[in-house]
Order: C-alpha cells, then sequence, then structure tokens
C-alpha cells in the first residue's frame, strides 16, 4: 500500500522544512497545493507506479484554503481512508521568534493588514481548529531545531509515535521568567541555602546543599506536589502531540532550591517514563545535559535518602 501524507498547520510550525526531510526519506514531495485538488492529485498518485511515497503541504497560503478546507479535507478522509492527515503546530512565542529571525511576512498579513504579529498568529491558529481536529497526527515543533524535526519525523514514520522531550529548567527569578517554559513553578518561599554559612557558594547539585534543603518536611511535600501533577499532565501532553514539554522551577537567583528540584524531578521523570527523552537545564549555570534512567549525578540526593 502506498504511503501518502497531507501535512497541514500553522504558518511557521514547520512544514516546508518537513517537507524537505521527507523528500530526503524518498517521498515524492508537492507543496501549496489547492486543498480542492487534492483527491485528483492522490488518484494520479496512486495510479503511478513510480510513487510509492508521496507528501503533500495545503495551508492558508492557497486562495481557497480558509473557504475550503476542512470540508476538503474530511472529504478526503472518508474517500481515502489510508490518507494521513498530519498537523504541524508550535506555541506562540516559538512561532513570533521564528517569524522575527527570518523576517517573512505572516502570510495572514494580506487579510488583516493592520493587526500585530501577535494577533496575526491567533486568529491563524483559530482558523485551524477545525482542520486540526481532522488531524491523524499532530506535531508539536516548538524547541525543535531542523535536526530535531528531521529526527522526529523517521521516529514518527518508523514506530508511529513520538517520543516526548521533557525539559526541568532551573532559573533565577531576579533574571526573569523562562519565555518558552510550559509550567513554572515557584520554590522561593523554602528555605534557602544562600544564607546558610558554607552553602553560599555551592548549588543545588551539591550534596551538601540538597541534605539542606530537603531535611524539611514542606520540601519534600512540595516537591511530591509537583512530582504528582508532573506525572499527570506528561501523558496529556503526549495525547495532545506535544513533542517537546518544558517544566521550569524557579527561586530567587537560581543557584540552590531550583536546581536541585529541576535535578530531582528530571530524575524522577527518567525513571518512571524511560521512553522519553529527559533533559536537566540550569539557565543560570549555563549547563544542559541528558538526564537517563540510572544512578543519579549525585547518589544521596534522592526524596528517598531519608532528608
Amino acid at each position: 500500500m502506498k504511503k501518502i501524507l497531507v501535512l497541514t498547520g500553522e504558518s511557521g510550525a514547520g512544514k516546508s522544512g518537513a517537507l524537505k526531510h521527507l523528500e530526503d526519506l524518498g517521498f515524492y514531495c508537492v507543496d501549496n497545493i489547492p486543498p480542492d485538488l487534492i483527491p485528483e492529485f492522490i488518484r494520479l498518485i496512486n495510479e503511478s507506479p513510480e510513487i510509492e511515497k508521496a507528501a503533500l503541504v495545503v495551508d492558508i497560503r492557497s486562495p481557497k484554503f480558509r473557504e475550503c478546507a476542512p470540508q476538503s479535507l474530511a472529504e478526503l478522509k472518508d474517500r481515502y481512508p489510508s490518507v494521513e492527515l498530519w498537523y504541524l503546530t508550535a506555541d506562540r512565542q516559538a512561532l513570533i521568534k521564528r517569524f522575527k529571525e527570518t523576517r517573512r511576512p505572516h502570510p495572514f498579513q494580506r487579510h488583516y493588514s493592520g493587526e500585530s504579529l501577535d494577533r496575526l498568529i491567533e486568529l491563524e491558529k483559530e482558523l485551524y481548529q477545525d482542520v486540526k481536529s481532522l488531524a491523524d497526527r499532530v506535531v508539536d515543533t516548538t524547541g525543535l531545531t531542523v535536526h530535531d524535526l528531521k529526527r522526529k519525523l523517521k521516529e514518527l514514520l518508523s514506530t508511529g509515535k513520538l517520543t516526548p522531550q521533557v525539559n526541568f529548567l532551573s532559573f533565577g527569578f531576579k533574571y526573569g521568567l523562562p519565555q518558552l517554559a510550559d509550567n513554572v513553578f515557584d520554590v522561593r518561599f523554602l528555605p534557602n541555602p544562600h544564607f546558610v554559612p558554607g552553602l553560599k557558594e555551592k548549588t543545588g547539585m551539591d550534596k551538601e546543599v540538597v541534605d539542606y534543603i530537603f531535611k524539611f518536611d514542606k520540601t519534600r511535600e512540595t516537591l511530591e506536589l509537583i512530582y504528582n501533577f508532573i506525572k499527570f499532565s506528561l501523558p496529556q501532553y503526549e495525547r495532545e502531540g506535544k513533542s517537546y514539554i518544558t517544566y521550569a522551577v524557579g527561586c530567587t537567583g537560581g543557584q540552590h532550591r531550583s536546581v536541585a528540584f529541576a535535578e530531582l524531578l528530571a530524575k524522577k521523570v527518567a525513571e518512571e517514563f524511560p521512553d522519553y527523552e529527559v533533559f536537566v537545564e540550569h539557565r543560570e549555570r549555563k549547563v544542559r545535559r541528558r538526564v537517563e534512567g540510572g544512578a543519579p549525578p549525585n547518589p544521596d540526593a534522592s526524596p528517598e535518602s531519608g532528608r
């Protein structure tokens, strides 16, 4: 059976890049096809002995997309059940950043010339709700490099499932909130090692700091509450097709409490969700690394060690 993909989704979410990667993977690719021509094009692909895999992109660049896309794509899925509809998305901040970096105009500017980029992105997301609901796969490209996207596409084509990448980010509130965090936890109310003699110059990656922080009941309880939320929300994000998820933990300076929490949460998630790619990043320390499900960086620094 031939493999036919129809790609759609938000402007700036990576459809053109995905199409290039699919072409490298042996797909016959067509960009910006009008929605009402897709059935005829699929018929030609099915009749061609030379084409085994094909990928088509349809989006708001087509003049008729806004009027006929939801109905055309729904009819397409009824007529060709084997054709897969993939929807590419990214969060608002990521899309804004990409448009600013490329300096390309948003396609909606021709319809709403007086609106801001932020508003154009919002309007497009609203328009796509019916199309998104039809998708067989939702691919969230937030935080993905071009190489990450290619790897994700290969993974999805080979296994039918994306492996979520989960990032635990520590930061200091006095240096500003992380813009791309999906969830932010504030641990500034917990005892601060900064004011303890001998601990100020250390970090949340040092055993002495971790031992001090987690000797308090309220710290251990806070960790458990945050982890329970993460354990609940991760599968929900995965079902929504979100492939890049960031949980940020902040303290005052981003050196002690937030670092210790990010380390332990990353370790717990890596152990409980072995299929996920888990990373820990300490923004103020400029450190980022992958976390495996084996022994933690500090074997004594775990909530179960009785602190």
